[in-house]
């Protein structure tokens, strides 16, 4: 059961003010005049963790702009969370998209006995050190591509192109057949026992096969495999590294050159790389160093960059595709060709909002996930 009197106190949820700033800076509450984060917290706080939760949790991006701005440091996504986890533990019933099919997936890869067969998308020409301890974490990239083949997101593509650009740089890594999702989008809805049965099998997995470092390219992966973990998991000592900032050094030392691409893109932060892992110039720098490639700003970038309205596969809406729409909005008015993303499901979810909104105009932006165009620029 979680305990929210201590909650509230880890949070500092006492802290927040009614300076409205939160309120302001919020995605949702741009398009939905109704959600507002001050009287969320102030409900709460009035029942005393007492009582039925505020069914406005599920609405929330947990995209960290109100933690950006909030002049209190107080922890406002942890505390929505914390609240989720009270609600479904008190029996909420939810509303999952895509018919529950991501829920359902994440669920049956927590089953002890279950190993999926996740290597068919993995070409010969990538190599693999068995011995390594080095493990490259996938994700879900090979069932995204699956579930969302209608948006023709090749989110996996994304994923060789990480292999290939470590094979590049003659980093070794090993791939785990034992590998689970990493269950960021369970912790997210509150479901905690079915993030823990994943992220517990994973620890075991990795221990097991004498793994030291893991890197992953899926910025979800990476937050909760290096932050969530620690919170969670018994004994987790895993050195958890995105690979950006595995490539960029190499890059900036001259141990690692790009290739050539006569292309404008644009970089769209997403919410777990940069505000809340604080990863920002190391995309940007592998995307300068390619020739011929000119980066051009959205007028929302780094810290400030808007949502792509993503949600844990649960409660999306006309709010979350009026966002994503603007995102898409401020892509096309840069003047790029190509709006390029580190994260899958950004892809996924703008992609979709391109998909349901059927204007021309927006569909002129392409969607690549970097590390698939930066192995592009090898092939020119």
């Amino acid at each position: 059961m979680v305990d929210l009197t201590r909650v509230i106190k880890e949070t500092g949820i006492r802290l927040c003010l009614d300076c409205g700033k939160c309120t302001v800076v919020c995605p949702v509450a741009r398009y939905d005049h109704e959600f507002n984060p001050r009287l969320i917290v102030q409900g709460a706080l009035r029942r005393n963790g007492s009582g039925p939760v505020d069914a406005a949790v599920w609405s929330c991006l947990s995209c960290n702009m109100c933690m950006e701005r909030c002049n209190y440091n107080v922890k406002y996504t942890d505390f929505i969370r914390s609240l989720r986890y009270k609600a479904v533990a008190e029996g909420a019933e939810l509303q999952y998209n895509h018919g529950g099919i991501m829920q359902t997936a994440m669920h049956i890869a927590g089953h002890r006995n279950i190993k999926a067969k996740n290597f068919d998308w993995l070409p010969e020409d990538i190599e693999v050190d068995k011995q390594s301890n080095t493990a490259f974490f996938v994700g879900c990239a090979p069932y995204f591509d699956v579930v969302f083949s209608d948006l023709n997101t090749n989110t996996v593509e994304g994923t060789r192109g990480a292999l290939r650009l470590l094979n590049r740089a003659q980093i070794p890594f090993r791939l785990l057949d034992g590998e689970r999702c990493c269950g960021r989008d369970l912790l997210l809805i509150g479901d905690l026992k079915g993030f823990l049965t994943l992220a517990n099998a994973n620890a075991h997995e990795f221990s097991s096969k004498g793994v030291k470092r893991i890197v992953t390219s899926c910025p979800e992966c990476y937050y909760t495999l290096k932050v969530d973990y620690p919170k969670f998991v018994e004994k987790w000592n895993m050195q958890v590294v995105h690979a950006t900032e595995v490539l960029a050094p190499l890059v900036a030392d001259g141990r690692l050159a790009m290739g050539r691409l006569t292309e404008t893109v644009t970089y769209h932060d997403p919410c777990t790389l940069g505000r809340y892992s604080r990863i920002f110039d190391q995309p940007r720098a592998l995307l300068t160093s390619i020739e011929g490639l000119k980066l051009v700003e959205m007028v929302d970038n780094r810290e400030k960059a808007l949502c792509c309205g993503a949600s844990p596969w649960a409660y999306c809406d006309s709010v979350h595709k009026q966002i994503q729409t603007e995102r898409l909005d401020q892509a096309k008015d840069t003047g790029a060709e190509v709006m390029v993303t580190a994260c899958p499901k950004c892809q996924i979810h703008l992609k979709c909002a391109q998909k349901d909104a059927g204007d021309v105009g927006t569909k002129k932006v392409k969607i690549k996930d970097i590390f698939s165009l930066i192995a592009e620029s090898f092939l020119t």
